[in-house]
């Protein structure tokens, strides 16, 4: 186990999608890119966002220690396009193999 995931799976990191399922064994899994998921689907709801603009270089430094454990060639941190503070925010920060890509503003259905 890598050192990143060592110290997740110490703290009891575990996913926000309703499973729990624990960070430690994502970051312990070989990938080409590290995909952070910041488009919130909940119309009422803008906790993502406002996490990413108050602490963006957090944010950025999470993606770097999750890529480097996972052997990420590429970071991407997904917005919808109407976050214009969070990605005004994060866009600054990012080094050249991290990027932001825009979503569609949709609700997902099915």
């Amino acid at each position: 186990m890598n050192d990143i995931a060592l110290k997740a799976r110490e703290a009891g990191v575990v996913g926000s999608g309703g499973a729990g399922f624990p960070t430690h064994v994502k970051l312990m899994s070989p990938a080409e890119i590290y995909l952070v998921n910041g488009a919130e689907c909940e119309p009422l709801l803008k906790v993502d966002q406002q996490l990413a603009v108050k602490y963006a270089t957090e944010l950025v430094r999470g993606l770097q220690l999750a890529m480097q454990a996972v052997g990420a060639r590429e970071g991407i941190i997904a917005f919808k396009a109407k976050y214009v503070e969070a990605i005004a925010a994060v866009q600054p920060l990012l080094a050249s193999n991290m990027r932001i890509h825009i979503l569609k503003d949709i609700y997902p259905a099915g």
